[in-house]
């Protein structure tokens, strides 16, 4: 099976790739000589992340709306507040509309070269959605179709609509990818990278397709090879499909995604090849992610169980290798139940559906066809409710195996102007409350904290789950599960989607325990006989496990050359810990030509760049010592310096043609 890589690193023309190549080995060539791992060497790093990792985020820091509703300041606020939360990859609207608004070929970058170089500065990966028609290049019948359901209540802006020839959506996509493949080849300023396309959202949904499954099969699959033309690298995914049962329908405009790919594939069989990932977005608006008493098959472990059995299924009938599943939304929002939009809109609650489906609401203008009820229930959440439903759905995923998640979302471009149910599942009130965070900003900042670049290990001994697609209700259970961290470090996260209740866990032998609720704050706990015993809720918590921390440092033993007239010498000793988390440490040399830079620092491996200055030393050796405090003990270093009247350096010649 072919699995898609988490790899998506820099892209480089043959020409640029030789260049490049030999200034590295130059550069290699003429470094001094301490024998550093490159993980320790923080200008080695790529400012954007190299690989796909878990953690996302819907930011729509490039929408043109964000100009009058936040300005240049509340942007840099607002990436600034996304980072600083652990979000590693901003998922960002790229519209066509906007770009080529004004004719063929007559391209307006100015405002994304902008805020795409202003990601890419500030460390997050990109996921681009290309989507959107302009006026001149859409169907002739637009507005027929926009017509088609809206007595219903189902309307679509006209710029959704389909392009009357996708070549032309093809060429935009082309010339989208190849000025930000970050390759720097007639690339944007600064050449930021978006290193994941995403053709349109959700098309299962006529209110962003107003066209068919064939015209989607179409636009996927030129799409796709429009973007692999300009960047082989890139990740391509499905435009973001809402997921049920992978059966459910209704007369209005929408259906299950799954069942929407299936008719466009066989309309267009071609798009099965089309895409590297299936991107779906699993809603739950009303209820929590694995909510007792509805179906268990549309429990979020459900949904994403039918899309993997879909995608095996799939690939075993039209072939190729197994693509993964991501999660490009998901969200709970927290809208005011006095509000009108915080109810599902009563025109359309009278339609039938096609399948036979539990009270849960779909997402598209939050509609539940079958269940008349739910035009009167307030399906908003509570901060708190929010808050532990985010946490839920990650750990859920992640133990499914999804890829990458793109929570819904960091703040509401809009600010509140639209009257939409959805604007309040921001986890970041708007500028006029001044960006306030919600319970759910720190609870995923906790999260990412927690679970960054972690493995899944598997269920935990308390875990009583058990996914059975059969269940009519689903029931109250134990989670439990497990995860280790790259410091080493077992993070256990449980809780119960039911009444709390005292539970006994035994630790590991020799490791420190701690646990931490779901904000981060340590809670006290019993500790007996190897066992802890603590509450488990709705409300997650972390068990963090880790051995005591033990310094180590390389090399332990350091000689420098220098001439007396040289500038000050530096090399970089890796600081690391041997035992699990992170190690916090302080330096300190016992001569004044030695000096740590800095002279402080902390995490599971770091870095310590000493300075030696020969000026002012006689020539010959010169002696000194490093010494290293820490949480994991002490270290010394010993600085052998050797001042000569003159140091010959030897350069390898390079022939080049």
């Amino acid at each position: 099976m072919r699995h898609l890589s988490t790899r998506v690193g820099s892209r480089l023309k043959p020409g640029l790739r030789f260049w490049t190549t030999l200034l590295v080995l130059i550069t290699v060539l003429t470094l001094p000589s301490a024998s550093v791992p490159a993980s320790f060497s923080a200008s080695r790093q790529p400012v954007q992340p190299d690989q796909i990792s878990f953690f996302g985020m819907n930011t729509y820091f490039t929408g043109l709306e964000r100009i009058n509703n936040d300005g240049d300041d509340g942007i840099a606020t607002l990436i600034a507040l996304g980072r600083a939360a652990g979000v590693e990859w901003a998922r960002e609207e790229l519209s066509w509309g906007n770009l080529e608004r004004r004719g063929k070929n007559r391209w307006d970058w100015r405002y994304f070269d902008r805020r795409l170089r202003q990601l890419a500065e500030a460390g997050y990966g990109i996921v681009g959605m290309l989507l959107t028609t302009p006026a001149w290049a859409r169907v002739a019948d637009c507005e027929e179709r926009i017509q088609r359901y809206a007595a219903a209540g189902v309307y679509a802006e006209d710029y959704w609509c389909p392009p009357a020839d996708v070549q032309d959506f093809a060429d935009y996509v082309y010339a989208m990818v190849e000025r930000y493949n970050g390759d720097g080849y007639r690339d944007a300023p600064g050449s930021p990278r978006v290193a994941v396309w995403q053709i349109w959202n959700e098309p299962n949904a006529w209110e962003t397709w107003p066209g068919t499954p064939a015209e989607y099969g179409a636009l996927l699959q030129a799409g796709y090879a429009a973007v692999k033309a300009a960047d082989p690298t890139a990740i391509v995914l499905t435009g973001g499909l809402y997921v049920l049962d992978g059966h459910w329908a209704d007369t209005i405009g929408h259906s299950d995604g799954l069942r929407f790919l299936d008719a466009a594939l066989v309309a267009v069989p071609g798009a099965w090849h089309a895409f590297d990932a299936l991107a779906i977005h699993p809603y739950l608006p009303d209820v929590a992610p694995d909510q007792p008493g509805i179906l268990s098959q549309v429990t979020l472990w459900g949904r994403i169980a039918t899309s993997r059995d879909w995608l095996a299924s799939r690939t075993r009938l039209y072939g190729g290798g197994l693509r993964l599943i991501w999660i490009s939304e998901v969200g709970w929002s927290t809208c005011n139940p006095a509000e009108s939009y915080c109810r599902p809109h009563p025109s359309s609650v009278a339609q039938e559906p096609q399948s036979d489906i539990p009270p849960v609401a779909p997402d598209y203008r939050l509609v539940a066809p079958a269940y008349p009820h739910l035009a009167t229930t307030t399906i908003g959440k509570t901060e708190t409710e929010q808050a532990n439903y985010l946490v839920r759905a990650h750990v859920i995923a992640l133990a499914a195996g999804v890829q990458h998640m793109s929570y819904f979302q960091l703040e509401d471009k809009f600010d509140g102007s639209r009257r939409d149910f959805w604007q309040a599942a921001s986890i970041l009130y708007p500028r006029h409350e001044n960006y306030r965070p919600k319970q759910a900003y720190y609870a995923y900042t906790n999260l990412t904290r927690q679970l960054a670049h972690a493995t899944y290990l598997g269920p935990g001994a308390l875990h009583t789950f058990h996914y059975d697609p059969q269940q009519q209700h689903h029931p109250v259970d134990r989670y439990h599960f497990r995860f280790r961290r790259i410091d080493r470090v077992l993070v256990d996260v449980l809780w119960r989607n039911g009444p709390a209740e005292e539970v006994s866990l035994a630790l590991e032998a020799g490791h420190n325990a701690a646990l931490v609720t779901r904000e981060g704050q340590h809670l006290a706990f019993t500790a007996e006989s190897g066992m802890a015993c603590f509450t488990v809720s709705e409300e997650p918590v972390y068990l963090r496990q880790g051995l005591p921390p033990v310094l180590a440092v390389q090399p332990q033993v350091l000689t420098l050359l220098a001439a007396a007239d040289d500038a000050p010498r530096m090399s970089t000793l890796a600081i690391s810990n041997t035992g699990a988390g992170e190690i916090s440490w302080i330096a300190s040399s016992n001569v004044a030509w030695l000096q740590p830079v800095p002279a402080t620092g902390q995490g599971w491996q770091s870095g310590l760049t000493l300075q030696a200055n020969p000026a002012g030393l006689a020539t010959g050796v010169h002696e000194g010592v490093l010494h290293i405090n820490s949480n994991g003990g002490t270290q010394d270093v010993a600085v052998r310096l050797i001042v000569l009247p003159e140091v010959w350096r030897l350069y390898f010649p390079i022939v080049a043609r």
